[in-house]
């Protein structure tokens, strides 16, 4: 299931709304990212699509409308910024070791745990982290266990509010092995250090991509924005009472300072008081 395109004549903040989600050759695009100041609707509209597929939903004008292919092919995820499913987490990667040694009974235990501790970590490549998945314990419990930098093991719940932001929706998306689905992010930035958030929009394109999905990401980050590929980002802007959407045909790779004055429309990057010589 994939978008084409939408739109809204009303709903909510989101006024006469027409946003396309395909290339310059109508083809679909695997990857969006909606960016926009606060208040110009990037959560409202993941949001309307998420409830556009229950089938209570309405829109209120015969003219709105969301453009979906294979809409009942598969479903739709949507990770809010709320979203912290550490239980789903533990007991995917648990399950996957067990269907590790299902599949390879001449694997041992110890294999089985590499095989699984490789999987893993493979996802977060790039992203330089102190912190890596170990494994599962010996425990009645079999707890997940992750490692720092000094070789101490560190439960799930004790890794830093970054990292638990990280390890638990990579893993969430990765473990549920989803195919021929959309999958809405809304802002993966938080919490997360800049260096990491150059490169959490490709970890999950590389997971999202191993089952044909469409991503949508809602953020704020001019990181996330550099990182977006090319005719991939859709900026929203607030003009008067409407929300218009402006494309832009070089994103890749820009420098920090142009996204937030070009693109995101900060007026000052940096301030300082009046009395102090800079």
């Amino acid at each position: 299931m994939k978008i084409k395109q939408i739109k809204i004549n009303s709903y909510k903040v989101l006024q006469n709304l027409e946003i396309s989600f395909t290339d310059r050759e109508e083809n679909i695009l695997d990857t969006v990212v909606i960016a926009g100041v606060n208040g110009t609707g990037k959560t409202t509209l993941l949001e309307l699509i998420q409830n556009s597929l229950t089938t209570h939903f309405r829109f209120d004008n015969n003219d709105d409308n969301i453009d979906f292919v294979d809409k009942d092919a598969t479903k739709l995820i949507y990770i809010s910024v709320f979203d912290h499913p550490k239980e789903f987490v533990s007991s995917k990667i648990k399950d996957f070791l067990d269907y590790l040694r299902e599949q390879n009974e001449d694997l041992t235990i110890k294999e089985s745990n590499l095989r699984l501790t490789d999987e893993i970590n493979s996802i977060f490549e790039g992203l330089d982290l102190n912190t890596k998945f170990k494994g599962i314990s010996k425990s009645i419990n079999r707890e997940v266990i992750f490692e720092n930098d000094i070789r101490d093991d560190i439960k799930l719940d004790e890794l830093s509010t970054g990292e638990q932001q990280l390890f638990v929706k990579a893993l969430n998306l990765k473990m549920m092995a989803l195919k021929n689905s959309l999958i809405l992010i809304d802002e993966p930035e938080l919490s997360l250090h800049p260096n990491w958030q150059n490169h959490i929009l490709r970890i999950y394109q590389n997971i999202a991509n191993q089952g044909n999905n469409q991503l949508i990401v809602a953020t704020h980050s001019p990181q996330i924005i550099s990182s977006t590929p090319n005719q991939s980002l859709r900026i929203l802007i607030k003009k008067g009472k409407n929300i218009e959407v402006k494309q832009v045909d070089k994103t890749y790779g820009i420098e920090i300072d142009e996204v937030l004055q070009d693109l995101m429309g900060t007026k000052y990057i940096r301030t300082a008081p009046k009395n102090l010589n800079i």
